[in-house]
């Protein structure tokens, strides 16, 4: 059976345990309430992965394997030092230190880090699957998340950067010299930004809700330097953007700078937290914003670069409609409708979401496109 695509997951991604939340601080006491999941649970990638399994997606990608990332790859962006400080903190050392840091909210188990250096190596896997053409695209079920690991820092639930690995890996073994990353994680890719800002080869292209995580990150203003001077593409949007708003993105933005560009690979890290059911953002985007942006990209990657398209799952904290949101962006890389019906139709929320096209997002798409005007024509 010839396969469109190709879908990377392994069991050992499961093994890192975020934990729960249940601790309460007063000012002058703690106490505990019955614990719920860490935002960034497992049990949102094992939901995810028994929904393509029983919708039918999973017997309709070629299985890509996992396997380790070597310390040599991981030393394409992290240091040696930071490698071994996060061997150590997963097994209960120090948070900090000569090596780098652990912020406070990225919780690492024992099981932690294996799973972060298959979820590294599932990147590679998926890269070389559609280098070598075993697929078209590929979808990479990863965990931990990437985008906003440094080279010496584990930050906002992300351990090592699979992105920028990815596209490292994919220059170095295949001699590329363009690729493109879109990051539509609701939150900035600060990590993937710093491994290419004076990187003329690596287009990076990051839309997320503006001043909200990291501080200080993602601005209009930030584009690059040196030869990488303009190609570094932020795209900061308002709250209830909405599929609208992101169809338009897409459309006056992504698209035409990446026809420009001409990229010999695209990579997606793709966020399901822009949905409108997420706790940590307020994009409110539906399912079927999701499939309208993969099936642009799609068709940008088919016009380009000959379909080679590799999508690396990143943030999205809502078990209930991440599923959803993933199988939908999937949906067109196989060329299929499954007919999945939205968890929410016919909610008024939901058509608000799928409809409106609010005054201030096209205020910011027009800022955006006039800023970034300097540098692409748009």
């Amino acid at each position: 059976m010839a396969y469109r695509s190709g879908l990377v997951f392994d069991e050992r991604f499961l093994a890192h345990d975020t934990g729960v939340e249940g601790k309460v601080q007063l000012r002058d006491r703690v106490f505990q309430l019955s614990p719920e999941p860490h935002p960034s649970s497992a049990f949102i990638t094992k939901r995810t992965k028994e929904f393509l399994d029983i919708s039918g997606m999973t017997e309709m990608m070629r299985p890509v394997t996992a396997r380790p990332a070597s310390i040599e790859e991981l030393t394409m962006f992290h240091t040696h030092a930071y490698i071994e400080g996060i061997r150590a903190f997963a097994q209960g050392g120090p948070g900090h230190g000569s090596w780098g840091e652990v912020d406070e909210e990225t919780i690492l188990s024992p099981g932690s880090f294996e799973a972060a250096l298959y979820a590294a190596g599932g990147a590679l896997n998926a890269t070389q699957a559609v280098m070598e053409g075993e697929v078209r695209n590929c979808y990479a079920l990863l965990r931990p998340p990437c985008h906003h690991a440094t080279h010496n820092k584990a930050l906002g639930f992300c351990v090592f950067n699979n992105t920028a690995l990815a596209a490292h890996y994919a220059r170095k073994r295949y001699g590329l010299k363009r690729i493109m990353i879109v990051d539509w994680d609701a939150h900035h890719g600060n990590g993937t930004q710093e491994a290419f800002y004076d990187d003329a080869e690596v287009l990076f292209v990051s839309m997320h809700q503006r001043n909200w995580f990291p501080k200080n990150a993602g601005m209009l203003e930030q584009i690059g330097s040196g030869a990488g001077t303009g190609y570094t593409i932020n795209i900061p949007l308002p709250p209830g953007t909405g599929d609208r708003g992101y169809r338009a993105l897409f459309e006056q933005l992504v698209l035409p700078i990446g026809i420009q560009f001409q990229p010999e690979l695209i990579i997606i890290t793709a966020g399901q937290d822009p949905s409108w059911l997420d706790p940590l953002t307020q994009l409110m985007m539906s399912m079927d914003g999701f499939r309208c942006i993969s099936r642009l990209m799609l068709e940008l990657a088919e016009q380009v670069c000959s379909g080679r398209l590799v999508m690396l799952q990143a943030g999205g904290y809502s078990p209930a409609y991440v599923p959803y949101c993933t199988a939908a962006a999937l949906e067109p890389l196989l060329d299929v409708d499954l007919g999945i019906v939205d968890l929410y139709a016919g909610a008024p929320e939901l058509e608000e979401c799928q409809n409106s096209f609010s005054q201030e997002t096209r205020e910011a798409l027009n800022m955006a496109r006039a800023w970034h005007r300097q540098w692409w024509k748009l």
